[in-house]
């Protein structure tokens, strides 16, 4: 994914968002999550919170895709 525009898709838990990357990848979308718990426990300290602990970010030329997958696998919990 060199060179590319990135636009965030998800904010949320390590665990949904490595589902979304499991789905978006099924769908043929190339994704890159961002795991901010590991990054920061590698730095030496922990973030604060596991909610908002991981962003996954897509191709802006598959971001419509990729926010209707979204919406639709996580609709339920809002």
């Amino acid at each position: 994914m060199e060179n590319l525009n990135l636009d965030c898709v998800f904010i949320g838990t390590t665990l949904n968002a490595n589902y979304l990357k499991d789905i978006l990848k099924e769908n043929g979308i190339q994704c890159m999550v961002r795991d901010f718990l590991v990054e920061s426990s590698m730095a030496g300290f922990a973030a604060a919170s596991t909610y908002n602990a991981a962003k996954v970010f897509v191709d802006e030329k598959d971001d419509e895709r990729a926010e209707e997958i979204v919406f639709n696998l996580f609709e339920e919990e809002n």
